[in-house]
């Protein structure tokens, strides 16, 4: 026993690493490639890597491919919308849990000249659709029936407002872009 010399200071005196360092150096350099691939894979995806666009050539897509997207195309680029501004500012009547509403509207049309005509007569449609909102109850405005009955209505009202009026064609949709109840 009194052979045997002990290291108590822990000096090195050549001997290979213990495992536990060896441990944790693979664990480390685990960490920087596992962080390197994350890094490369997220720069990827985030530059557009991954997008599910595929290459379209004329031979894959053929004559009837090409129409059928110029189609939607043109049908997207035909829409406009137009804002109603200002916001429509009302009250409700008697007692309910909410006394006022303010509810900002769009118009959709294929046709500009249906918003030439809007914009022509616009404070008539201004006041129908004012006198329509205020007739509006609380408990019907707070469900979605409500709301998309009420939006089937502006659009009914508009346009019998723009057929009044003599305009060749009316408005296609007309969508709420804020809706606010106090």
């Amino acid at each position: 026993m009194a052979d045997e010399d002990l290291d108590l200071n822990g000096d090195d005196d050549g001997e290979e690493v213990p495992n536990s360092s060896k441990k944790m150096m693979i664990i480390i350099i685990a960490g920087v490639v596992l962080l390197l691939i994350v890094g490369i894979a997220g720069g990827m995806f985030f530059g557009g890597f991954f997008d599910d666009k595929p290459a379209q050539t004329e031979t894959s897509q053929g004559e009837e491919g090409a129409s059928e997207e110029q189609e939607s195309t043109e049908d997207a680029a035909d829409i406009s919308y137009w804002p109603l501004e200002p916001h429509f500012v009302l009250n409700f009547e008697g007692k309910s849990k909410a006394r006022f509403m303010q509810i900002g509207l769009e118009v959709s049309t294929t046709n500009e000249k249906s918003y030439a005509a809007v914009k022509k007569h616009l404070p008539v449609i201004r006041n129908e659709i004012v006198l329509l909102l205020s007739g509006q109850k609380y408990a019907e405005m707070v469900t979605p029936d409500g709301k998309e009955q009420l939006r089937a209505e502006l659009i009914e009202t508009v346009n019998n407002i723009l057929i009044k009026h003599k305009a060749k064609k009316g408005i296609d949709n007309i969508y709420f872009t804020s809706f606010v109840m106090q």
